[in-house]
């Protein structure tokens, strides 16, 4: 079942599309949150596209849980459910920053929530805001349960209650590991909603981040779950970048949960914690949904999310985005395009098929009068590859790279686009495939990944579009 391409024709120079497939528990959903379109996602309170409220240009825009100002809250969550039969994993960016100083040294977090497909949109409720971070119970209202169906809270907390025992939250982290009876710079993951309200939503695990020497607001003003120097501008990727990914695999009779997240200038996945959760207790709904909320109180962030990937683990996948960006006037301007290639297996794998095309909106191979592919280049992760690097004769790449198990590469696609060429109004596109024959790959739907160029006037464009930010 082919569900939807969220890549819709607004004003944009950049968008990597939405789709949903499913077939024998197999998915893929992907969202950049850089667009004023909100198909396919639901947001409340606070939160909102940036794009839409003209904060950031459309097509280069993020999802904005809070603004940076004090009592605020906001969140998000994607309509479409997905299978859990495969597991599943949840990749996104974030940036966490602030615009105006304030004595909290920021606050107070945000909290990545998966929960029961099942729950309608009527029926969805958000547990409490403050440091429950809008999963976990809370005191204010007395009795607020949590999330409605919600089965894994992954709490992302700058300023350090989430871990705690307060406003009515059930369980916290051991002693020894809290600061003043709080843990600030940590991830801290709390279980399902119960019926039972003093058993819902109960702490797990935690793990805290970078140098846990000095005092509370020590820790708070480290650079780790949020960027602690006050900024006109959101940081740039070479400044302060996160990705995080969070891993549902059953290798046996219980559930796996695997945290692992990249910071800026890293190639890799350094892993957070991982949790056994007891199938007999924690049983996973068939389906889940994804979704995102965030709070602030005196101290506060901009906490913002984009480029969501939802897709099966333990298999070969490929994800493709860019940084560039065009200005309504330019008759020509380089283009580059990152293609992260996955090997979420077991098995080393050197000899893994790409192919990567420029094509146009109507699916041609775009000639090089409208588009030159200039140059390829790769990181140091494939362990081999045979890719040409120059002296294209076409806007089409074919070859073999090699990657070790559980590892990635990225590889680095720039060219030259000539605005005259492809016609105002029109778009074009980078589609990359992999496949390999060393393994049977149980998810196909994530074999292929788009990012497309829009080409709009100069009188629908009126702004700049800026860079956007992703890895």
């Amino acid at each position: 079942m082919k569900f939807q391409h969220y890549c819709s024709k607004f004003i944009i120079p950049l968008c990597t599309c939405l789709a949903f497939v499913s077939a024998s528990a197999q998915f893929t959903i992907t969202n950049p949150l850089t667009t004023k379109d909100f198909t396919g996602i639901k947001i409340g309170d606070n939160a909102s596209l940036t794009a839409a409220t003209g904060a950031d240009p459309n097509g280069a825009g993020w999802l904005r849980l809070t603004e940076a100002k004090a009592n605020q809250k906001g969140y998000m969550y994607v309509l479409q459910g997905f299978p859990t039969t495969l597991g599943v994993i949840a990749d996104f960016e974030y940036k966490d920053w602030r615009n105006i100083a304030d004595s909290y040294n920021g606050a107070d977090g945000f909290c990545v929530y998966l929960f029961d497909a099942s729950i309608s949109d009527a029926n969805f409720k958000l547990g409490g805001y403050g440091g429950s971070l809008g999963y976990a119970t809370y005191s204010n209202p007395a009795g607020t349960t949590g999330l409605s169906g919600g089965y894994l809270g992954v709490g992302l907390d700058a300023y350090g209650n989430y871990a705690n025992n307060g406003e009515s939250r059930h369980g916290s982290a051991p002693a020894g590991t809290l600061t003043s009876g709080m843990l600030p710079n940590a991830f801290v993951l709390r279980g399902p909603t119960s019926s039972t309200y003093t058993s819902s939503n109960i702490y797990l695990t935690s793990t805290a981040l970078g140098d846990r020497s000095g005092t509370v607001d020590d820790i708070r003003k480290r650079n780790e779950i949020d960027y602690n120097t006050v900024t006109d501008t959101r940081p740039a990727d070479n400044i302060f970048y996160r990705r995080v990914q969070v891993i549902i695999t059953k290798p046996g009779t219980d559930y796996v949960v695997t945290v692992k997240w990249r910071k800026e200038n890293q190639l890799d996945f350094t892993q957070v914690f991982t949790y056994t959760l007891s199938s007999a207790t924690y049983p996973i709904p068939s389906n889940l949904k994804l979704g995102f909320s965030a709070s602030t109180g005196g101290g506060f962030n901009f906490q913002e999310i984009r480029n969501i990937i939802l897709t099966t683990p333990g298999n070969l996948r490929v994800d493709s985005r860019s940084d560039s960006y065009f200005t309504c006037n330019e008759s020509s301007r380089p283009v580059t395009f990152k293609v992260e290639i996955s090997n979420d297996t077991n098995a080393a794998l050197n000899s893994i098929d790409f192919n990567g095309k420029i094509l146009d909106q109507n699916n041609n191979l775009v000639d090089f009068s409208k588009f030159k592919i200039t140059g390829v280049s790769y990181n140091s992760s494939f362990t081999n590859s045979n890719l040409p690097s120059s002296n294209f004769t076409s806007n089409e790449i074919n070859g073999v790279v090699g990657l070790n198990a559980k590892s990635s590469g990225i590889i680095t696609v720039t060219g030259q686009y000539y605005k005259k060429g492809i016609g105002t109004n029109h778009s074009f596109k980078m589609v990359s495939t992999i496949s390999s024959n060393q393994i049977t790959d149980t998810d196909l739907t994530n074999n292929t990944a788009s990012t497309v160029v829009e080409v709009r006037k100069c009188s629908v464009m009126s702004n700049p579009m800026l860079p956007s930010h992703s890895k």
